[in-house]
């Protein structure tokens, strides 16, 4: 926590806060989530403390007649700020404590944690004449590829893609790569013809589109595509993935 939060953090349970340092702290517990947990901390236990009176104590007769309920006006100085501060601070915590522990994970969240790598099944034959060698910029993407750099395959391999309108295996490896690096409106382009084609890679790429569609927003998109990936007697490999993003929109 930063020197100046912890500051007006002691002087607040000092009761030294001036006016516009209770406003300051009233604004970073709002738009810091340690702070608010900080101060929501400290005042349960300042009320705990609260419960047991340690008036008897106190030797000092006159601390001792000020300890005293009810407290005397003239004893202690109370600033109505810091009540405000503390009703602001308890129900930032009460909705962290509710983000945390009651609110459900977010969509992408979801589509994050259940999104699978595709191991790179090219053989690297030619774009023509299979004694043609494979060109130095196709062996670099897939090259990222296999190095999990999934942002920059997607980069190197959307030109190749755009240069091999009939190659489905690029056009779905360059959607993997999208939706490895969430990207996925432009996953979402890139695997639908993928999807739609007659491709070996049709399967897997229902899969994947799903994942995109969910990740865009599009629920219905996710759910007819992800549904025809469970239903494929070829959808295994993913199924328990593609059934938890559809369970989850």
């Amino acid at each position: 926590m930063e020197n100046r939060a912890e500051y007006l953090l002691e002087s607040y349970f000092a009761n030294a806060l001036t006016t516009a340092e209770a406003t300051e702290l009233n604004t970073l517990a709002f738009a810091n989530p340690g702070v608010a947990a900080e101060l929501a901390f400290q005042q349960r236990v300042a009320a705990t403390v609260q419960m047991h009176s340690l008036a008897g104590g106190i030797q000092n007769t006159a601390w001792r007649v000020a300890a005293q309920k009810p407290y005397p006006t003239t004893a202690i100085k109370v600033s109505m700020l810091p009540r405000y501060a503390y009703a602001t601070a308890a129900a930032i915590a009460l909705l962290i404590v509710a983000y945390l522990f009651i609110m459900p994970p977010s969509l992408q969240s979801v589509v994050a944690d259940n999104t699978k790598e595709y191991p790179n099944k090219m053989k690297f034959k030619s774009l023509g004449d299979e004694a043609q060698a494979v060109p130095e910029n196709v062996i670099r993407a897939f090259g990222l590829y296999d190095e999990q750099k999934y942002s920059e395959a997607a980069n190197a391999l959307q030109p190749i893609v755009a240069a091999n309108a009939d190659r489905m295996d690029y056009r779905f490896y360059w959607g993997v790569s999208l939706v490895e690096s969430k990207q996925y409106a432009a996953a979402v382009t890139a695997l639908t013809p993928v999807a739609q084609s007659q491709d070996e890679k049709k399967i897997p790429a229902l899969y994947y589109l799903g994942l995109a569609c969910a990740g865009k927003g599009d629920k219905d998109c996710a759910r007819q595509n992800l549904q025809a990936y469970i239903d494929s007697p070829e959808g295994v490999t993913f199924r328990k993935e593609a059934q938890t993003v559809k369970n989850a929109l």
